[in-house]
């Protein structure tokens, strides 16, 4: 795997993509619930952030906020130096050349009832200066660009397994040469050998391409292998983010903590070497006053301010930030380099 960029923990105007302050509610009026909390991120031209988290922590969430499919309730998003938090559905469509999403299920993002090739074809439908063979040539390079023949464009998703409609749903998004791409959980979904196959085609592509990439994942492991920074979000807030490396070897936060030890090692020994972090708390979630540390309930190391203030992100010994008040007290064990799954021989065979 190529060699990680210079790695960053702020914001500039040199930013692709710039989010701050991003709320995101479902509902109207008092039932409403806010999924997304004041969060900020950015991702640089070429870079890959990861946004890590649990099952309903918002990850996806604010992926959908990005590209335009959830509305926002507050903040900002600036993508190559234009506000498009509301930008209009015309607006939206121009974008999509630049800024594209891959979805989860490679079973469901496809329609089954069109070939391989109308469904690459569909986004240059609007392109009237692209001809039928030059759109046909397009669709046929983006193909071999993911490891799939040319002649895969007449074919129906049904006809694929899991691994190579993953690379159907990757190359429509190369059809349009966009800029930034917002990967939702591209690999939870597949086994474990074709997930190392799928991500070192991701880091290929940014290579090849210059690709910026939001890396949306549950699997602490499976961020820190493609990205150079990393968010980590609970319940909609950012508990830590910094430098991958940093983040991974030594987090600040509890639940960040508590991710890395609820990783899976296949090595047996170095499971048995990691150092083990404190779990949370086995208990169900009470409710606390929105002025409070939203993992407060499950922290071993809860005290009573942790109730009282939510905790300020705050500067990190790594580079990053954390919000924790109590982080330089708990300190940090050291992790092992194993959860990254390794880049196999066959990187480029397709699954």
């Amino acid at each position: 795997m190529r060699a990680r960029s210079e790695e960053r923990t702020g914001m500039s105007g040199e930013d692709l993509l710039n989010v701050r302050g991003l709320r995101v509610d479902y509902g109207r009026g008092r039932g409403a619930v806010r999924a997304v909390d004041d969060v900020s991120l950015s991702v640089a031209p070429g870079e890959t952030v990861g946004l890590v988290g649990e099952s309903g922590s918002g990850k996806s969430t604010i992926g959908r906020a990005i590209v335009g499919l959830t509305p926002v309730a507050g903040g900002a998003i600036t993508f190559a130096g234009e506000d498009i938090t509301h930008a209009r559905r015309g607006r939206r469509r121009e974008l999509s050349a630049s800024l594209q999403m891959v979805f989860q299920d490679p079973y469901s993002s496809l329609n089954p009832a069109r070939t391989v090739g109308a469904t690459l074809a569909e986004p240059l439908l609007a392109r009237r200066e692209i001809s039928p063979r030059e759109r046909l040539a397009l669709v046929q390079r983006a193909l071999e660009r993911v490891g799939l023949p040319p002649e895969a464009a007449r074919r129906y998703p049904a006809q694929f397994s899991g691994g190579q409609r993953q690379r159907i749903a990757i190359a429509r998004t190369l059809v349009v040469s966009p800029r930034l791409v917002v990967c939702d959980e591209p690999v939870s979904a597949l086994d474990l050998s074709i997930q190392a196959q799928v991500m070192n085609l991701l880091a290929d592509l940014q290579a090849e391409l210059g690709l910026s990439y939001l890396f949306i994942a549950h699997d602490l492991g499976v961020v820190r292998y493609l990205s150079q920074r990393v968010v980590v979000l609970y319940r909609g807030q950012v508990m830590e983010s910094g430098p991958a490396a940093g983040v991974y070897s030594r987090p600040a936060h509890p639940y960040t903590q508590a991710l890395i030890a609820a990783a899976p090692i296949p090595d047996p020994k170095a499971a048995r070497a990691r150092p083990a972090a404190a779990a949370p708390r086995e208990q169900a979630e009470r409710n606390l006053p929105s002025e409070s540390c939203r993992f407060a309930s499950r922290c071993r190391y809860v005290v009573d301010a942790c109730t009282r203030q939510r905790p300020p992100l705050v500067p990190t010994r790594h580079g990053g930030l954390v919000a924790c008040l109590r982080h330089e007290e708990i300190g940090a064990p050291a992790a092992t380099d194993h959860a990254a799954p390794p880049r196999p021989d066959h990187a480029n065979a397709t699954p």
